[in-house]
């Protein structure tokens, strides 16, 4: 049986996990990778997976997977030519999207 605050963390899982594949789509690494954070801990939260648990599971993989380096994120430009934050203009926010 799933409670109202379980079904709630599981629609704002899949929110983010739509999110995150959305800022993926954009080329926004770095806030792909938030997202994809919060999933995750919304999820150990969800199963109730302590940290203990956590750090030993993330601890096994890492002896098993080797890691590549990263190249640097792509969203490196923060805003579109004249919407920059400089001289007190602040981007609009929630438009066109």
């Amino acid at each position: 049986m799933t409670t109202e605050r379980n079904q709630q963390i599981l629609a704002l899982i899949e929110k983010l996990s739509n999110s995150a594949r959305q800022a993926q789509d954009l080329s926004l690494d770095d806030t792909e990778q938030l997202l994809t954070m919060a999933v995750l801990d919304l999820q150990t939260k969800l199963y109730s997976i302590s940290p203990d648990e956590l750090r030993n599971f993330t601890r096994t993989v890492a002896n098993v997977v080797e890691f590549k380096v990263r190249a640097p994120a792509n969203d490196t430009k923060r805003a579109e030519a004249g919407e920059s934050g400089q001289n007190g203009q602040m981007p609009v926010v929630g438009q066109g999207y």
